[in-house]
């Protein structure tokens, strides 16, 4: 509420500070109350503030205290929602799961299972890997692909036949059908949630130590499948 909105003030009258000097030119409830009061005990004795103008103004002030009592409890109920979101989600941290993501982390040492889901059947696909500098690594023929999710064994080598070392690789899949038209072979990644990053304000999950989105997650594996 402004100033200008408390008629029939005395404006060569002090009226104190209740706020501080804060630099907010927001209106309180205790700088309101300071304000009313000073307007009663200012007001110029041929022009008093009508019965219709205070009731006008508390009736203000009260909506005022009930949006300041509104706005702490929603913020307190934020703080809530999202301290018992963040605790529901650590019990993700061992769970198995399958996420759309083209990055993978290879320990350097022996196979890596490559997945993917496939809209269609294929007659013909390749499969691309990239180290973290983007050069491509390793490229193979996958040949034709059944419609759904499956997935490709690649031995950790380079084109060269040399042993890759750890670190991070992304990987692309590009098939056609039996027209040569193309068709969409989605990357996945099929792992296990080792970790869950809060310092962004929402929870953000790892799988086997590439971090991903929460929404990338397409499903939970039960513990008969496997991660």
């Amino acid at each position: 509420m402004s100033v200008s909105s408390l008629t029939g003030v005395n404006t060569t009258a002090d009226i104190p500070s209740t706020a501080g000097d804060t630099g907010n030119t927001s209106l309180g409830k205790d700088a309101f109350l300071t304000l009313l009061t000073t307007q009663l005990q200012n007001q110029d004795p041929t022009n008093p503030v009508s019965n219709e103008q205070f009731i006008a103004q508390l009736a203000q002030f009260s909506q005022l205290e009930e949006l300041q009592n509104l706005s702490g409890q929603m913020d307190a109920l934020y703080l809530l929602n999202a301290s018992m979101n963040n605790a529901a989600m650590t019990n993700l941290i061992g769970q198995g799961v399958v996420a759309t993501g083209d990055t993978f982390a290879y320990d350097g040492e022996g196979t890596q299972d490559i997945h993917f889901d496939a809209a269609s059947e294929t007659a013909g696909s390749t499969l691309t890997i990239t180290d973290a500098d983007g050069n491509v690594v390793y490229s193979a023929e996958m040949g034709a692909l059944a419609s759904g999710e499956g997935s490709y064994t690649w031995d950790g080598k380079d084109l060269n036949g040399q042993q890759l070392p750890e670190g991070q690789y992304t990987f692309t899949i590009a098939a056609v059908d039996a027209s040569g038209n193309s068709v969409d072979v989605a990357e996945i990644i099929v792992g296990t949630v080792d970790e869950m990053d809060f310092s962004s304000g929402s929870a953000a999950p790892s799988v086997n130590g590439v971090p991903i989105d929460m929404g990338d997650i397409l499903r939970l594996l039960s513990d008969t499948e496997e991660a």
